[in-house]
């Protein structure tokens, strides 16, 4: 299970794609540097939250350090004439999209348990508003004692306190703040 942050650290990497491509269109001689760093980057994120997939994404950054050598991948077919250049961009192209593939799909399961987590949230906050229990929105001054105070009534609440549980087993009690935290934000205090 990966924290919310750790979800948005490889969310933000993702986003590095769509920069890398616009380096390709634009022909830029850094492209091939650029994206075996993004790899590496990549690479690293995913080592350090665990995750097992960090290999693949070494072994096609592997794909075109091979490439750069000459050595045409398995499987990849060159239309018209066959160049290093088009080895190579070949090889970056089919490395970017798995990974990206590859990365979405682990994503996409932490993603959709966040999502349920703040479903589960906004229900609860509305039941506690119709209680009457959130009287104090948090301002700033002590702001994480305050989401605390807040987490603590609702988790003492016998009707919403089995939702918090919930939550909890969701995301884990920091990021439940978290996930309470950005709820107030956006829905209690419009």
């Amino acid at each position: 299970m990966l924290r919310i942050v750790n979800i948005e650290e490889i969310q933000n990497m993702m986003a590095g794609i769509s920069g890398l491509v616009d380096m390709q269109e634009g022909h830029d001689p850094l492209f091939d540097e650029k994206v075996k760093m993004w790899l590496a980057k990549l690479e690293k994120v995913l080592e350090s939250n665990r995750i097992m997939q960090t290999g693949e994404v070494a072994t096609l950054r592997g794909l075109i350090i091979s490439a750069e050598n000459g050595i045409v991948p398995p499987g990849m077919e060159i239309h018209g004439r066959s160049s290093k250049r088009k080895i190579v961009e070949a090889a970056i192209i089919f490395s970017l999209r798995q990974s990206g593939s590859m990365v979405s799909n682990i994503l996409q399961k932490e993603v959709d348990r966040i999502s349920d987590a703040e479903r589960v949230m906004r229900q609860l906050l509305a039941l506690a508003k119709a209680k009457g229990l959130i009287q104090q929105i948090p301002d700033g001054n002590d702001h994480t004692e305050e989401l605390k105070y807040i987490w603590h009534t609702l988790s003492d609440d016998p009707e919403i306190g089995p939702g918090t549980i919930n939550i909890e087993g969701l995301v884990g009690p920091h990021d439940a703040l978290i996930i309470l935290d950005r709820i107030i934000a956006s829905d209690l205090q419009t």
